[in-house]
Order: C-alpha cells, then structure tokens, then sequence
C-alpha cells in the first residue's frame, strides 16, 4: 500500500518524520489510541491484533483519499485458536498462511519442521477441523507415514526383493500418484500429512523395501513424502507436510518452509493455566517436568528422572485404572473412544478426575477423548495389571447390561471376560443380531470350549449368509470349523449352508448334489423329535429344496416343501419364501399377504419382502405402490448392509416404476446409480477378513442391469445409446460364467430389447404410452428387423417357468405393434391374450387388441375391448385406491379419442372435449404431450380436422403456435401440455 501513495503524498515532514513513512504511522496509531509498536509486524510480517491492523489500515485509506486513490478492500488474516495463540507464533503463522491460502481460493503447499513435540499434530488437528467448518465441500484428506508408507496409503502395490530398484521406485511413484489423484474432488483437495519419527533413512520402508527418490536411491521418509506427495501434486490440491527434519529434503522444493519452535516457558504455562485449571506455581511445575514437550505438557508426566513413563503411570491406581479404561473402550481399531463407554469402563465422569489424570487424554474432540500420545496405551498394554484390566470390563459388562443400544460393547465385554455361558444366552435370546457375532469370531475361535465355538460359529455363518456373502473368509472358516465337529449337527447344519451357498450363486445342481449327500439325507429323514441343529437344518433344507423346485418349475412340489411345518422354525425366511413361491405360482393375495406379514424385526428379510412386493406390485400395475415399496426397500437394504450387488437389482426395478410412472429422465438416472453398484464391486480392492470383501463382479448381473436400462432409453428416444447398451449388455453375457441358465435367459431378454429398438425407431416414437401400431403403408427395415427377431425367439420354446411365460407375453404385444398387416397384428394380440393371468396383464392384451382393431377400422369392437379394458384396469387398484398403470390408462384414452375421430365430426368433437377433462388427473401428467402428439397426428388425417382444433383450443391462433410453421401433432403438445416448471422426480439426484 505504501508504495502504491508514496509518489502521490505531499513531502510534509514534522515531528513524526515524512508524511506516510513508517515513524509518521507510528506516531498516528499512537494518537488514535493504537499500538504504535504494531506498524512495523504488520507491514513486515502481517501480524498484529485484528483491532490494531483496523486502525493503521484507517489511517491509510484517509492517505489514499488524500492521494485521490481507494484503498484496497482489508483482508485480516484468519483467526486462530486459542491454545495455537498460547503456544507461539511459528504455529500461528503457518495456521494462517495455509487457512487463508485455501479460503482465498489459492492451493498452498506449505513445509512445517519442528523436533518431537512442538505441535505439528496439534496444528494438522486445527486445520483439519476449521476447513471441515469453513469449507465442507473440500475434499479433505489426513495422512500419517508410519513404518510402513505402502498400507498408509492404502496400496496393495508392494515391491519385490528381487525388482530393479528403479522399478521399484516406479511402484512407489505410481502408487503416490494414484492416492493423490483421490484427494481431489471437483478440481480441489486439501492433503494433511504427518511425518512421524525422524525420517532418517531405513525408518520407513513401502511394502517391506526401502524408499525410493527419483533416481532411485534410498531416501528418508521426509525426503519421500515431499519428492512424492508435495512436489508431484496435481493441481488444485494443497498441501500441509509436516515433519521432524528438513535437511535432507529434494533440492527446488517450490513450498516455503516454516520451523514450528517449542512454546517459551510463560506461553506453555499459560497454556496449562488455561487448559487445566491449575495454579501459576502448579502449571511451573509441570512445564519444569515435561521440557515444555507438547506432547506431555498436558500429560502431567509422572515419571521421576531415569524412570519410563509406563512405569511410574501403572504405580498410581487411579492412573492405571483410566488406563485400563481407555483400553477397553477404544475398541479393536480405534484411536478414541465414546465418551459414555470410557466413562462406564472407568465407573465415574470425566469430568470428577483430578486435573493430573484428565492430563493424560486428548480431549479436542469432547465426545471421543483418546490418550494424549498415540503410543501410550502400546507402552502400556504390555505392563498392566490383568486384575485392573478384568475388573474394567466387568464395569463395562454391567452399565452395558442395562442399555441395549450398547449390545456391541456389552459381547465384546463378555468375551474378554471369557463368559461363555452369559455369551451364549445373549445370542440365544437376541435370533436377530447374528451381525453382532461377527467382530468376536477371532478370540471366540481361540479361546471358547468347542460348544460354544461352534454355536457362534452359526450365528457368524448365519450374518454372512444373511447378506448373501457366502464366500466371505469369515464365513467360510466358521463352516469349516462346523463340519470338523465331532457331533452329526453341527456338521448337517453346515452342509445345508453349503448347499445354500451354492443356491445363491445359480449353481443348481450343485446345491442339489449337497442335499444328495448320505449324511443329509439320513439326518433329514431322521424321525421323531431332533435337537436344534438338526430342526434348523431341516427347516432350511426344506427352503433349498423349494428353491430348486422353484428353479424347475415345480410349483406345486415348491410349495409343498415351504409349506411343511418343519420350516416354521426359519422365521421371518420362511415367511419370506411362501411369499416368493405364492408370487411365481400366480396366487397374488396370498403373496401379497406372506411379503407384508415378514416382520421389520428382521431387517433385511423385511427390505427384501418390501423389493418383493415392489416387484409384484408393478407386475399387477399398481405403479405408485409398487415404486413405494421398492423405495423403501432400496434404503433399508443401504442401511442393513446388503451387498452391492442386491441393492443394484432393486434401483433397477425402481428405475422401471419410475418408467412406467412415465418420470422416464428420473427413471435413467437411477438406472445409472444401479450400474454404478456394480461398478463399485468390479473395482472394489481385496479385503481382510476383519473388513467384509466386496461381491465379485457378476457379469450376468452387469447385463441385466445394463439391458434393463434399454427401455428407459427408448422412452427418451435415446435410440443411439440403446443400440449401445443392447451391445454391452450382450457381450457381457456371451462371457464364460458358472450361471448358464441366467444367462441364456437374460440373452434372450436382451434379444427381445433389440426388437424393442427396431420397434420404436421404425414407428419415430419414443417407448412410452400412448404407443401405436403401423399402418399398411408404414413398413420399413427396422420394423422388418424387429418382426424377425420376435419370431425368432417366439418360435423358440424355453419352458413353462413363470418369468418365460411373461417374456413370451411381452413379446406377443410387441409383435402386434411391428406388425403392418392389420389382420396379423389382430391374430398376434389374441394370441396375447390367451397368456394373460391377472386382470392387469388381460388390460394390456385388450388395449394392444383394440390398437389393432382400430388399424382396421373395427370401430364397434374396439371400444368394447376399450371399456374392458378400463374395467379390468379399475380392478387392478388396491382397495380403496386409484393406483393403476397411468401410461396404461393414457393408451386406452388415447385409443378412445381415436376411435371417436373415426366416427365422423360430431364423434370427434365429443371424444376429443372429454379427453382433454379425462387428461386433468394428476397421474396422467406426464403423459399428456403424447396424448396430444398422437391426437395431433389423427387430426391431421381428417378432413377439416386443423379447423376443429382450431374451434376446439383457441390458443392455437397464437404466434408461438402458428399453424403455418408447425404440424398440428407438434402444436398440440406445446399448447396443452407444456413443460413443468419442476418435477422433483425427473431432476437428477
């Protein structure tokens, strides 16, 4: 600012020197009550108290008035927190420096060195929690390099032994790069890193070899992070590194460096003056013992001189006690721990210790304290005491009792405590929390005499069954721990998963070989009373059984096997799989009834009735029912846990419901979000057995997903990208898999979807209601393409399954809509018509049947397929209700106007006045512009049909709707049925 007014000020000079020099300003903060001593820190160092920066920047705007200029805007550097203002100003400053960098729209990158102890964590704790305040959008990342850089960053990519050392570097670089491209979101990123130890060479290894620089000689882990993660980072992301040395770092660094020194002895005793509520002589005290260490500064180190810390700590009880408390609660993986679980560990609050032992936690966050050194409870785990640590988690045990939500806590309690008996019961009397037993597998499997090993080896086999991840490690060692039992059932038991297993996986008749085993089928048909192994594995033989029925097509033999007694004893799956199979065997109130009677007691069998439901809702055409359902099932599956995989197929039956609601945008993108799933699990990396592992991709699924997103592009006239989806979805299915059955049907799916392409380019007309067949004159290649395809498959049988005999209804419909022949088409509908099975599927054939009379001007017959059809549609509507298929009910009034214009004048006029009051209903909505467009297209056909529009809707005469300049079937649409301002359900989410 000064040298900006310099040439512009009056060369005055007085008792306080030239008007605008630095003495001038001193001697005018000092007149306005400012501090004079501030001038020279803010303008050399730019730092000073906000209240003295506002009075010399008021002194120098009234300068630059002087001077004829404005002053630039004041910018105050950011604010700091309090204990970063008690403990010096290197801190501060390089709070600020990268705080203001960020907020000023700027990428900092930014070197703090400091020995062991001067507040470089506490400093990445500040940052990390004012930029999660300030800028939530950020993508914020907290890196710390330990012994081994490899796992810190996430990277499965070790180097061998035996590489070249270049190409190990190679790795190492690569390995770098690929974890910072994921620190940046949206073009911006922010990467926190911590360096710990000395960083001398050998300290750090990646993946069990040396660090590697550029020319790929060893290098100090300071001189990696800053080579790799500070130097090479994309543009965009700021950095923060933060280290014990910076002397051995890369030449031409373009970071500035800041040397972070040890609080002075007033700032640290302030600090604990401040922080700890202690006394001037008590606060000297401590900063005496602990060397004005950071790290210790608050830790009230106890250790006398030559002793270690663990030691002395241990010799105090009550220092040995919250110790102990804070091993128990911070749990396997932690670093904190929940305040409410430490204070039941510990038997009193925090806030009754003394001030020396609140000294030993970390207490930034008040809700999760954690030990003030990451190290302290290794050092002491080693030296305490089993009484003080039994004791503990017989607290927790107790205060877990009486507060279920800490179930979790309270087994985990009990396990360490090795109370087999009180474990068991607790499972036994919670049948729905088998996910609870999966954390205790470990110590369980090591330590628990071997009925009780095995009876949480159920539940643990049980949780992963139950989220269909039969080949999770876990999983399988608990079955094989069942089948090395001695007794017959929990061997029986275990051999049931398997074959279960296989039944998930479309291995059919190898789930049919394991029920065929000698030892199945003798304890099976075992008769008489059995114990509760042997109940529970012949309920959940029985649902096998059922299901591979169910895949045969054996109906009758699936539910007789759901329906034996013995499989009462499987619950909520039981109920489950009466559902399923009184779905496949057309019994629909019976269905309905099984899929909403499973209880939410049991989550996920309760999100999947609610995806069954949704499914067969919208067979029976109750749209907005069905999309309710499979809404609500796709969010209890996301919060249950469910694979990927599962949670896909239900998006994409919304994704359908949503098509059929006619909301075909809000439809494709949540078609995408279903194919992201998978895209997710064919990326997902290898997992540990402690971290569930991610389904492998399933090509099958992947097809299915992606041909089940071709309708949804046809509806948008999208015929390019559904010609492209048609390809992917089959080139994926033509890859070798172990589901040949699934996949030769979701083939010839796939191939019907072809057909639908070549269907609804050769008509011009996106797929979506109202829909209508050609005329004789209207036949081209792609309608030729898409009647060989469907006959092709048509000529085909593929069984009686349920879902074979739908394909083939689909078909028959769409045959009837490629078909340029009248009389034909009318043949194809009734052939139709002869599969039909539920009122909705028989109001689609009539319509399709009416479409086609129509073609040859059967106008009588047609209407009376018309009102059968919205007869047979009111049924569909649950009771009390008018869910019905809007697109549906739009084809049929659509059909009806035709019909009247067919009639004559008098006809049309009648027909086309009721249709636009038909049209008010809400559900229609997003039908209307098709509506209109095939209205359009009608009247233009008729003679004299332009000026009964005209008569009929006025608005026509209107600029924008100039009968000159468009065609009546695009007119109409643009008059009636304009564009909604905002349909939350066709917004992208």
């Amino acid at each position: 600012m000064l040298s900006m007014l310099r040439p512009h000020l009056p060369a005055q000079r007085g008792a306080g020197g030239v008007r605008g020099s630095l003495r001038w300003l001193e001697e005018a903060m000092r007149a306005s009550g400012a501090n004079p001593a501030a001038v020279r820190n803010i303008i050399y160092k730019d730092v000073g108290l906000p209240a003295d920066m506002q009075a010399l920047y008021a002194i120098l705007s009234r300068l630059y008035a002087e001077a004829g200029l404005s002053a630039p805007p004041l910018q105050l550097p950011a604010s700091v927190p309090t204990d970063l203002e008690l403990l010096g100003r290197s801190k501060k400053r390089a709070y600020r420096t990268f705080l203001s960098g960020i907020l000023a729209g700027r990428t900092p990158r930014l070197m703090v060195a400091g020995k062991a102890g001067v507040g470089k964590t506490l400093l990445i704790e500040h940052l990390e929690r004012e930029l999660s305040r300030q800028v939530p959008a950020l993508r914020l990342t907290r890196l710390l390099l330990g012994e081994d850089i490899s796992a810190a960053l996430g990277s499965g990519d070790g180097s061998h032994p035996n590489l070249p050392f270049a190409l190990q570097a190679e790795q190492q670089a690569r390995a770098a790069q690929q974890f910072l491209q994921g620190c940046v979101v949206g073009g911006r990123g922010a990467l926190l890193i911590r360096v710990s130890g000395g960083g001398s060479l050998g300290g750090c290894q990646f993946g069990g070899m040396p660090l590697r620089g550029r020319d790929a000689e060893p290098v100090s882990s300071a001189a990696w992070a800053a080579e790799h993660l500070l130097r090479r980072a994309p543009e965009g992301l700021a950095v923060l590194l933060a280290l014990e040395e910076a002397s051995d770092l890369p030449p031409d660094l373009r970071a500035e460096v800041i040397h972070l020194a040890q609080p002075s002895s007033v700032e640290a005793r302030r600090y604990l003056m401040s922080t700890l509520s202690v006394d001037a002589a008590r606060a000297d005290e401590l900063v005496r013992q602990t060397g004005r260490h950071l790290d210790r500064l608050t830790l009230l180190v106890s250790a006398k001189r030559g002793q270690p810390v663990a030691a002395k700590l241990l010799a105090d009880p009550q220092a040995a006690r919250l110790l102990a408390a804070l091993q128990v609660a911070q749990g396997p993986v932690g670093v904190s721990a929940p305040r409410p679980i430490l204070e039941a560990a510990l038997g009193q609050a925090l806030e009754s210790l003394p001030p020396y032992l609140r000294a030993l936690l970390d207490e930034v966050n008040p809700a999760e304290p954690r030990p003030i050194s990451p190290s302290l409870l290794t050092e002491i785990s080693a030296q305490q005491d089993p009484t003080v640590l039994r004791q503990t988690w017989q607290r927790l045990a107790s205060a877990a009792r009486l507060r279920p939500e800490w179930a979790e806590w309270e087994l985990r309690a009990l396990t360490e405590l090795r109370d087999w008996p009180a474990l068991r019961a607790w499972f036994e009397s919670h049948p729905d929390s088998a996910a609870l037993a999966a954390p205790l597998w470990s110590r369980v499997r090591q330590s628990a005499p071997p009925p009780v090993r095995q009876a949480v080896a159920r539940w643990v086999v049980t949780h992963h069954a139950t989220l269909g991840r039969y080949d999770h490690p876990q999983a399988r060692d608990a079955l094989f721990t069942l089948l090395e039992a001695e007794e017959s059932g929990p061997r029986l038991w275990a051999r049931i998963k398997l074959a279960e297993s296989s039944l998930d996986a479309g291995q059919f008749e190898a789930a049919a070989a394991q029920l065929a085993h000698p030892e199945v089928r003798a304890a099976l048909d075992r008769p008489g009373p059995v114990d509760a192994w042997h109940a529970e594995a012949q309920a959940d033989a029985l649902l096998v059984e059922a299901a591979l029925k169910r895949w045969q097509g054996d109906l009758s033999a699936a539910t007789a096997f759901v329906e034996d007694p013995r499989t009462d004893s499987s619950g909520a799956r039981a109920t489950l799989w009466r559902g399923l199979i009184a779905k496949d065997a057309g019994r629909w109130a019976d269905a309905l009834s099984l899929l909403m009677s499973v209880p939410p007691t049991s989550p996920l069998l309760f999100a999947r009735a609610r995806a069954q439901e949704g499914d067969l809702r919208l067979r029976l055409g109750q749209v907005a029912a069905a999309l309710s359902a499979l809404n609500d099932a796709s969010a209890r599956l996301q919060l249950g846990g469910a694979s990927p995989q599962e949670r896909a197929r239900t998006e994409a039956r919304a994704a359908t419901a949503l098509r059929r609601s006619g909301h075909a945008l809000a439809a494709l993108e949540r078609s995408r979000a279903a194919q992201a799933l998978t895209a997710q699990v064919a990326t997902a990396q290898p997992s540990t057995a402690v971290q569930p592992p991610a389904d492998e991709a399933d090509p099958v699924l992947q097809a299915r997903l992606v041909s089940e997103s071709i309708p949804l592009h046809l509806a948008l006239g999208q015929w390019p990208e559904a010609l492209r989806a048609a390809a992917r979805a089959l080139a994926l299915l033509a890859e070798p898999n172990a589901r040949q059955a699934e996949a030769a049907y979701r083939t010839r799916r796939t191939e019907y979807r072809a057909a639908l392409i070549y269907l609804s380019r050769g008509l011009g007309l996106p797929y979506l209601h109202p829909f209508r067949g050609p005329g004789a004159e209207g036949d081209n290649a792609d309608l030729r393409r898409a009647r060989q395809i469907l006959d092709a498959l048509l000529s085909a049988a593929h069984g009686l399954s349920d879902r074979e005999q739908v394909l083939a209804f689909d078909m028959r419909l769409s045959r009837v809509l490629c078909e340029p022949d009248a009389a034909a088409a009318l043949n194809f509908a009734k052939l139709a018509l002869e599969l039909t099975d539920h009122p909705y599927a028989e109001a689609q054939a009539r319509a399709t049947l009416a479409e086609a009379l129509l073609r040859g001007e059967q106008i009588g017959a047609a209407l009376g397929e018309i009102n059968r059809a919205h007869a047979l549609l009111r049924r569909v509507a649950p009771s009390g209700t008018a869910d019905t298929d809007p697109g549906l009910h739009a084809q049929l009034l659509t059909l009806e106007a035709r019909a009247g214009l067919l009639e004559g004048p008098a006809g049309a006029r009648t027909a086309l006045t009721w249709l636009q009051d038909a049209l008010t209903e809400a559900h229609l909505a997003p039908f209307r512009a098709g509506v209109w467009r095939e209205v359009g297209r009608l009247l233009e056909g008729v003679v004299g049909g332009e000026a009964l529009a005209l008569r009929l809707w006025p608005q026509l005469g209107l600029p924008q709707f100039d009968l000159g300049v468009w065609r009546l079937a695009d007119a109409l649409p643009l008059a009636l049925a304009p564009e909604p301002k905002a349909d939350p359900l066709d917004s992208a989410p």
